[in-house]
């Protein structure tokens, strides 16, 4: 049987974020209603097609969290019903600090989430309100400690940095608010303005000044040298975690190891092929309706793309990509396929080969879109 990771997308919010550029949206409750009984019959022609063995769980959004908890509890009820599941496995829920009370944590925890991954973004009221966050600072304080005390010991936290407006200061001051909360794993992304979002609308207009490359810069190298210093290891390019709660789930992503996805709008590489959902509920609820999976699109990967999947994420990982194992995947050693790439590296000093492994160094890592571009094949 075949082991796979899971996704399951939530596409619905409160309101929508002025950065997020994800499938989701605010609804109404009959909407919630069709969303979660299509989702239930997708669980189960996924497992038909599949007959998979489940090794981890990752419930996203959107906003997972602004549903009922008897919802989600349902949801992973069935997936227990349907699909094959691993013992002591890793099942991660985002939850949005404002949409999270003791019962709803207590009933996800009672259907097996073990692993909370709070939106915090910032611990500055202002900040927050800029960015478009329903909740404030105390409130996700108050709600990471509400979760500890239901249960929850692996609690990661999102935060975002190069926010409009935003010293270094500041940043310094989230991460270290961040680190006196002592959660199991820190999410650090530098803010993106991706198209059709308001801030980018906002750009567009002149009515935001996004942060220079250089404070950029110093925010990330700030960032490694706090966390660093508080017991954190940098595991991969935005995440850090103490030891042994490194994200499972994610890891497969990186790994360019298969993961089958449900809801709308969700991606999937089921290991031969990538694909991904209908975005618009009514075109994923109908075609689920009619006995069918809601794949818009899917490709089958030509034995190149996978070989540079394979570089482009696993680079992302700080101890980087085993040689061993990618010759064993590919049947050819990584200097068959790309030594002139690695010894342009090796001497500009931007990847390091030891221990039967390659990887960026630092920087490399700050570079590591132009390194990254160099392993295209095709």
């Amino acid at each position: 049987m075949k082991e796979f990771g899971l996704y399951i997308h939530i596409p619905f919010c409160v309101s929508k974020c002025y950065y997020c550029d994800f499938n989701s949206f605010a609804a109404k409750q009959d909407l919630k209603d069709r969303y979660l009984s299509a989702l239930y019959q997708e669980i189960e022609l996924l497992a038909e097609k599949y007959s998979p063995k489940i090794k981890s769980i990752f419930i996203g959004g959107g906003t997972p969290t602004s549903l009922e908890g008897t919802q989600l509890a349902e949801i992973l009820d069935r997936c227990y019903q349907s699909l094959a599941i691993k013992e002591d496995i890793e099942i991660t829920i985002e939850a949005n600090p404002g949409t999270v009370d003791k019962e709803k944590l207590r009933l996800i925890k009672e259907a097996g989430v073990n692993r909370l991954s709070f939106g915090v973004q910032s611990f500055n009221d202002e900040m927050l309100r800029k960015i478009g966050r329903i909740h404030t600072a105390q409130e996700a304080i108050d709600n990471y400690y509400l979760a500890r005390e239901v249960g929850f010991d692996n609690v990661s936290l999102d935060l975002i940095f190069a926010l409009p407006d935003q010293s270094l200061e500041d940043w310094q001051n989230a991460l270290l608010q961040a680190c006196e909360l002592e959660p199991k794993h820190l999410s650090t992304y530098n803010l993106k303005i991706e198209e059709g979002t308001p801030f980018y609308q906002m750009l567009s207009k002149g009515e935001l000044i996004p942060t220079s490359e250089e404070l950029d810069l110093k925010m990330y190298n700030l960032t490694k040298k706090l966390l660093e210093s508080k017991g954190y290891q940098q595991y991969e390019i935005s995440n850090f975690a103490q030891r042994g709660y490194e994200s499972e789930h994610n890891q497969i992503y990186w790994k360019n190891e298969p993961y089958l996805s449900l809801g709308a709008g969700a991606h999937f590489y089921d290991g031969v092929g990538r694909g991904y959902n209908y975005s618009a509920l009514e075109e994923y609820s109908q075609s689920i309706e009619e006995g069918r999976l809601p794949v818009k699109d899917y490709h089958n990967l030509t034995r190149e793309d996978e070989i540079e999947e394979t570089m482009m994420l696993g680079l992302r990982l700080i101890k980087g990509i085993s040689l061993k194992e990618f010759k064993e995947r590919f049947g050819l050693s990584i200097y068959e396929i790309y030594n002139d790439e690695l010894d342009k590296f090796s001497q500009q000093k931007l990847i390091t080969i030891t221990n039967d492994r390659l990887a960026l160094t630092w920087q490399g890592i700050l570079l590591a879109n132009q390194v990254l571009a160099d392993f295209m094949l095709t």
